[in-house]
């Protein structure tokens, strides 16, 4: 049966929502006890903001950590921004959310993983350019879904 909801977007936008609530909790206090951040995203997402010569070295897709050496964090509702020390240059990069492929807190065995959005500008070009495209993958919505039934007390047993 064919989604006319969107419910995939609906779950990624959400999951999204939970890099900005993450990141906008640790702006200005940093990052508390052994917590660290690994994003992964997309150079060539639109809006992203980096140096020619961090893109010339990372070329589509670039994992940041954000754990000792990072400052200036500031987290707006769509992107956030960070500086980061590559080389012992410091680089501002700018990041929309969207651009975000997968955001993962190791210490807690948290992670999230998105699908790559290949439907902006050069990238759906690359996309019709190479038919095989880029694996997606996907949140698994075949997951067991558990009634909260089965939890609530029974009334019969009171």
């Amino acid at each position: 049966m064919e989604d006319l909801i969107g419910y995939d977007e609906i779950i990624e936008d959400s999951m999204r929502q939970v890099i900005y609530h993450t990141l906008k909790k640790i702006e200005k206090s940093g990052l508390p006890g052994k917590h660290y951040f690994m994003i992964t995203f997309l150079l060539d997402y639109p809006g992203v903001k980096a140096s020619k010569a961090v893109r010339e070295k990372y070329h589509e897709e670039m994992s940041i950590a954000l754990q000792y050496q990072f400052r200036d964090l500031a987290i707006k509702e769509d992107l956030f921004e960070v500086t980061l020390s590559f080389g012992g240059q410091s680089e501002k990069l700018v990041v929309p959310y969207a651009a975000v492929t997968s955001f993962a807190d190791p210490s807690m065995n948290f992670a999230l993983k998105f699908s790559a959005d290949y439907s902006h500008g050069d990238l759906a070009q690359e996309k019709k350019k190479n038919s095989a495209g880029v694996k997606k993958d996907d949140v698994d919505l075949t997951a067991k879904v558990i009634s909260l039934d089965a939890f609530r007390k029974n009334k019969n047993d009171d």
